[in-house]
């Protein structure tokens, strides 16, 4: 862990920001451009736990020593930003309260390259799903973005990069890496909400329309209570969402049930061609869990009429509805059993 002292404290608290990305050296970088010459500037491993204890710590000393908590935090390569987020949060909420009104933990930065980004997102790359969901976990915690190397990507495909970026952060500003300054922190940021602020978690709102297409970038939701059949899933994961069948989903994210797995809620992730389905802590028998599918699409020239129409296809039907619920368990399901582990198709 490095340190260096703030300069003359003032009664504000400019507060905490994480800085977080893909490579050490750009995280560095950039978490030396935000901290300028005010800012206690601490490096930490990627553990969550010791991560957010080290930057609690240091608040702490801070404030009962009277200096203003002004503290950017380098984060190493690989931790998961919104969970270090949510936690430190809690810690400094807990033990300094919110001296300002709002949380001391002001915002999240994530360096992100642009040439990764338009590789996983627009290119199709189909054997890269955990660096692919990396990149878009960052993007999606995130109160400021940083595109680094943006000059590799040509200007078409930055431009809609920025204006996927827009939907699947809705809440984020978006820079480039050269146009990085300590201004880039202003206004204020609201790290306190990262934990609803996804493109994907406000599209599934009840307060948010089902349907949006700004001329570029379509979002739709599709909602159902039924739970689906895997073995119909599997064919038309197969088949609707190869490239070009509905246009290019280039993000999808929300909740899933299966009837072969009734009791618990599953989760659905996919960036570019990845798809990955996963059980999510949730029982599917809790008031306040998601019931059956919710989904959030983000593409290009999305054909929604036709996914919703294949997606129908894989609910189960009225009589199998009907039938012994111990009879779904019968049912075929092609996809790798839950048990604990990732699993992409």
């Amino acid at each position: 862990m490095a340190t260096r002292p703030a300069s003359s404290p003032t009664s504000r608290h400019r507060g905490i920001v994480l800085v977080g990305g893909q490579d050490a050296a750009e995280i560095e970088r950039i978490a030396q451009v935000l901290a300028g010459d005010a800012s206690h500037l601490v490096t930490v491993g990627p553990d969550v736990q010791e991560g957010a204890d080290v930057v609690h710590q240091l608040s702490l000393d801070l404030a009962r020593s009277g200096d203003r908590v002004d503290v950017v935090a380098a984060l190493a390569p690989g931790t998961p930003l919104r969970a270090l987020a949510l936690l430190l949060g809690a810690l400094v909420d807990s033990d300094l309260g919110r001296p300002s009104g709002e949380c001391l933990l002001q915002h999240v930065v994530a360096g992100v390259s642009a040439t990764d980004l338009a590789d996983l997102a627009l290119r199709g790359v189909d054997d890269r799903f955990f660096a692919a969901e990396h990149v878009i976990d960052l993007v999606e915690h995130a109160t400021v973005v940083v595109l680094t190397d943006t000059a590799a990507v040509p200007p078409q495909d930055l431009q809609l990069l920025e204006r996927l970026l827009a939907r699947l952060a809705p809440e984020t500003s978006v820079c480039k890496a050269e146009e990085l300054t300590c201004d880039s922190l202003s206004p204020r940021g609201g790290a306190a909400q990262l934990g609803g602020a996804a493109g994907w978690m406000q599209a599934l709102s009840e307060h948010t329309p089902d349907h949006h297409d700004d001329g570029t970038i379509t979002t739709f939701v599709y909602r159902n209570e039924r739970p689906f059949h895997p073995e119909r899933l599997a064919a038309v994961v197969e088949r609707t969402f190869a490239p070009g069948a509905v246009g290019t989903v280039l993000r999808s994210r929300g909740f899933t049930q299966f009837a072969t797995r009734s009791d618990r809620v599953g989760s659905w992730s996919s960036v570019g061609q990845m798809l990955s389905l996963d059980p999510t802590s949730l029982p599917s028998w809790h008031p306040d869990s998601p019931h059956g599918q919710q989904i959030a699409f983000f593409g290009l020239d999305l054909d929604v009429a036709a996914i919703r129409r294949d997606l129908d296809t894989c609910l189960l039907t009225n009589d199998e509805l009907l039938s012994d619920p111990a009879s779904w368990r019968d049912l075929v399901d092609p996809f790798p059993v839950w048990d604990g582990h990732r699993h992409t198709h």
